[in-house]
This record gives structure tokens, C-alpha cells and sequence, in this order.
């Protein structure tokens, strides 16, 4: 987690760098067939460069859009969904395919959407211009080397030609204290092997058809950045939490009672009972249903934990009343303990998978997350 997090901060000191790097040809050799025609077909005559009049007035021929042939870069490999390839450091890595936003919640109005209690940290993906995708990778790690400054990143684009994305990857400490999806990935220690599924956030109109994994490095600090792209056509993969390739990350069980040992939440006990629907009961946002879950828990200073609802598996629900757990005022651990049911709105088709409770800062000792697999209760209302 150190490793990525140290990715994620050097990014735009890399970028700075291959600004003012040297001009000088580098020599870039083009693996991709698709970029080799690109760069031929730049150097057609000048008469595609001509204006026409027309009516008097002159107007300039369209401009095309930048291809990756108009990238300085030290090679381009093409690979098949889930192939495997020794990249120029000599990690393994292979992108298996993509899982998108679940589709109940993309089906959702913007009017629902609007009103609708996602969790905080993957509120970006709300946004009608972007959204949250990701991907299922795996590394068999010989040391990440960036020496320089070098980077290495993770991108989705259209087609292969495309020119290099700017679209950021969904920052992982964020992941790391509310998994989107489980388990993430993260660069794994030399001689170690790690699967898991890597938040990118994606505007494009279309559903993305290549996966880059883009490896930036330099001999020295004041090299020339050498910049290794190594592309994925995209399969489609479902999210299986029943899959044990999938489901490394242990969470905790119904009815047990978990205490938080270290940080703000000290001495908070939580017990989580399972989750039932609301019959009976309408949903004030359209396209929603009510389900809660039967919670128990006891704080032990003025400080309440952030609560959430896991939901095919994509942990993005806040609660529909926060007021429920007495946020608004400092509890008393021995007279003010909530046992209850806590409501969350989820779309139709939607099935609750996993509790979460956070001190909403400290990834390893301010997160517990409860499974909600084959825990469905009766209704209350019954």
C-alpha cells in the first residue's frame, strides 16, 4: 500500500519531469501495427492541411484527434484479456478484465441520484460525466524500481490507438478505508504474487475496451523518462464474492461482537445481527426499495463511527438517517447505546453483501466489516 500510495504522489513530478526533459530523438520504437500506420499516414501532403473557401470566408480543415503514434514512448505491447507478460523491470502482470457499475444503480434517474445517500468517498462517480469501473489485476512483483521518479500507472481507454489518459485512478487510501470492492489490488513486497480489483474512474461515452498498465522509468534523475505501455483488450468479469481467488480478505461474522482497540473509536463495540427488507414500507426515492440492518453498538467516547451498506459487493450506501445513532449529540456509552434497525435505500435488484463501520481515517485500525452473505432476517414489521 506504501509502494502505490508513493506511485500515486510522484504522478505529477513525473509529468513535470517529461516536460522539461531533453528534446533530443529517443530513438521510440512502436510495437502496436496500428500505431506504425498512425505515424504514416501523419506524413501525407500538405493538401490535407489547406483551407477552402467557401462564400469568401476561409475555414481550417478538422484537426485529428492525438493517437498514441504522437506519444513519445519506448515501446507498445498488445495483449489478449488475462495474458500475462514480464514487463521492462521484469514484474509479472496481467489484466484479467473489467467489472462496471452495477447496473441497478446506473439505471437510476438523475433526480434519484440526486437524493441519493451514496457514501462520501465514491460520490465522484454520481457525476454523470464519470464513473467508477474496475479492474481485475494480478502481479508477481520483482521490486517496483522508480528511481528518477518513475511511475506506474493504470489506465482504460476506447481503443488502442487512443492517446495516453488523464482520467486519475480512484485515490486507494480512500479504498482502503471503504473497499468499493474486495479485495483491491496493491503492488505486492518482491517475490510476492497479489490479484485483486483497482478502482479508475472513466468518462468516456462508451464502455472502455483496453486496459493500460503505463511503466515510467528514468536510469537517473536527470534521464530522459522511458515510458513501457503494455495494453489489454477488456473482457467483462463479474464481481463473485463466493469466488475464494476473490474473497481473500476476511471480514467479520453475524453475531459477533467486534471491539475497536486503537484510535478514536477505542472501546466501541458493534454487533451486527444480519438485514431484512422493509415491507410495507415506501422508499422516498424513486426507483429505491428500504432494507435495514439489525445493528448494536456502544460507543465509548462522543466520537460515532461512519456506518455503511456493502451492495453487490460494492460497498457505496450511507445510511438514510444518520440522526438515528444520535450524531447530533455526544453519547453517554452507559445509558445512550443504539440497538435497532438501521434503514438504507438501494435499487431494485440490489442485494445487500457486507456492513461496514469506520472511524473514517485509519484504514488498519479504524475499519470492521461484517459479510451480509445468508444473513437475511425477517421483516420487523411481521
Amino acid at each position: 500500500m506504501q509502494i502505490f500510495r508513493y506511485v500515486l504522489g510522484v504522478m505529477v513530478l513525473v509529468l513535470l519531469g517529461a516536460q522539461c526533459s531533453s528534446s533530443e530523438s529517443t530513438d521510440a520504437a512502436l510495437a502496436t501495427p496500428q500505431a506504425v500506420e498512425a505515424q504514416a499516414d501523419s506524413g501525407d501532403s500538405d493538401d490535407q492541411n489547406e483551407t477552402v473557401a467557401t462564400a469568401g470566408e476561409p475555414t481550417s480543415a478538422a484537426v485529428a484527434a492525438p493517437t498514441l503514434a504522437d506519444e513519445d514512448v519506448a515501446s507498445v505491447l498488445d495483449l489478449q484479456p488475462g495474458q500475462q507478460v514480464e514487463d521492462a523491470q521484469g514484474n509479472l502482470i496481467a489484466i484479467y478484465g473489467l467489472a462496471e457499475w452495477p447496473e441497478p444503480f446506473a439505471a437510476l434517474s438523475d433526480r434519484a441520484q440526486a437524493g441519493f445517500p451514496f457514501f462520501g468517498d465514491v460520490q465522484a462517480v454520481v457525476d454523470p460525466a464519470s464513473r467508477l469501473v474496475v479492474l481485475d489485476v494480478g502481479m508477481c512483483a520483482a521490486g517496483i524500481d522508480f528511481t528518477g521518479s518513475g511511475t506506474a500507472e493504470f489506465f482504460v481507454h476506447e481503443s488502442s490507438t487512443e492517446a495516453l489518459s488523464t482520467d486519475p485512478v480512484l485515490d486507494r487510501g480512500v479504498q482502503a478505508r471503504h473497499p468499493v470492492v474486495r479485495p483491491g489490488f496493491g503492488f505486492p513486497s518482491p517475490a510476492e504474487c497479489r490479484r485483486g480489483y483497482l478502482p479508475v474512474l472513466w468518462s468516456g461515452e462508451q464502455a472502455p475496451q483496453i486496459a493500460r498498465y503505463v511503466l515510467a522509468t528514468r536510469a537517473t534523475a536527470g534521464a530522459d523518462i522511458e515510458r513501457h505501455i503494455y495494453q489489454w483488450e477488456l473482457d467483462v468479469v463479474a464481481i463473485d464474492a463466493a469466488d475464494p481467488v476473490k474473497s481473500q480478505d476476511e471480514s467479520f461474522g453475524i453475531g459477533q461482537t467486534v471491539t475497536f482497540n486503537k484510535g478514536r473509536l477505542t472501546d466501541l463495540t458493534v454487533v451486527v445481527d444480519g438485514w431484512a427488507e422493509l415491507i410495507g414500507v415506501a422508499s422516498s426515492i424513486e426507483g429505491t426499495r428500504l432494507v435495514a440492518v439489525s445493528l448494536d453498538f456502544c460507543p465509548a467516547s462522543s466520537s460515532l463511527p461512519e456506518f455503511g451498506l456493502g451492495v453487490d459487493n460494492w460497498n457505496i450506501v450511507a445510511p438514510m438517517d444518520q440522526d438515528v445513532l444520535g450524531a447530533a449529540a455526544a453519547l453517554d456509552p452507559a445509558e445512550n447505546c443504539f440497538d435497532g434497525w438501521l434503514e438504507f435505500a438501494i435499487p431494485f435488484g440490489s442485494v445487500p453483501t457486507a456492513f461496514f463501520a469506520s472511524d473514517g481515517a485509519n484504514a488498519s485500525t479504524g475499519y470492521a466489516e461484517w459479510s451480509l452473505v445468508d444473513a437475511a432476517l425477517e421483516a420487523p414489521q411481521s
